[in-house]
Order: C-alpha cells, then sequence, then structure tokens
C-alpha cells in the first residue's frame, strides 16, 4: 500500500464539551476519544465528520495552547467538502454557526459554497462540487 500523507486539524476551544456537541448536531460529527486532565479540562479529543479526524482540546494558556475567543479569531479555514452543501449549511445555522458568507455558487456554476463561524470562534467553508471543472496543478 502506497504511503499517504494527511494533515489533521487540532482544534482548541474554551468549552470543548460543547464544541463537540456542537459539532455533532452541526455536521454530524461522532467523537471517537476524549482523555480528561486531572484538573478537569478535555486534554485531547477526536471527532469524526464522515472519514475527517479533527482534534480538539480545552485551553491551556500555561504551555500557549489558545482558543479564537481567547485571541480574537482564526485566520484559518477548514473546509468542509459534503454532499449537500444546502442542507449542511442548514443544519450549522440551526445548531447556532453565524453565517459568514451566504451560500453561493462560483467558478462559472461548479462549486456551491458559503462560509460560517462556529460558536468558539472557528471558520468553516462548507461546499459541494456540482461540476467537472479542469484543475490545473504547478509544481
Amino acid at each position: 500500500m502506497p504511503h499517504t500523507t494527511t494533515v489533521t486539524p487540532y482544534l482548541c476551544t474554551k468549552d470543548t464539551a460543547s464544541a463537540i456537541e456542537f459539532y455533532r448536531q452541526a455536521f454530524s460529527a461522532t467523537e471517537t476519544y476524549r482523555l480528561n486532565g486531572d484538573d478537569g479540562r478535555i486534554a485531547h479529543a477526536e471527532i469524526k465528520i464522515e472519514n475527517a479526524v479533527i482534534m480538539l482540546s480545552d485551553e491551556h494558556p500555561e504551555i500557549n495552547v489558545l482558543s479564537p475567543q481567547t485571541i480574537g479569531g482564526s485566520p484559518v479555514l477548514l473546509v468542509l467538502d459534503v454532499a449537500d452543501v444546502d442542507a449542511v449549511f442548514a443544519q450549522a445555522v440551526a445548531a447556532g454557526a453565524m453565517v459568514e458568507r451566504p451560500i453561493e455558487d462560483s467558478f462559472g456554476g461548479t462549486l456551491r459554497n458559503g462560509k460560517v463561524i462556529d460558536p468558539f470562534g472557528h471558520r468553516w467553508m462548507i461546499l459541494t462540487y456540482k461540476g467537472n471543472a479542469e484543475a490545473s496543478t504547478t509544481t
């Protein structure tokens, strides 16, 4: 089997237990692992959204692990590619996400997408590819 490289996002929140519940409601996430620290904070947790793994933890300021709420927002955009952007976008907003940009068609109608900010300050682009746009890669 060939080697596959992956990148796994690791999100920090002020209340990871609530974040996990939000992601369950918003994106149908499943919690797969949780490690509670002696101090009651979640030291490490993992969820899956379909086959994507996301790691999470509570804030740990003593080791510079800070949430977007503490640092004033996040420059990172998480991209969630789903079969039905309209349904998942509506589900996320119903669960408490704030619309950053409404859903729109782009790239000649081949991509339908919108952006939300979750209650913990993380930004999400939710999208569905609608057509077979040709992509090119430059190396």
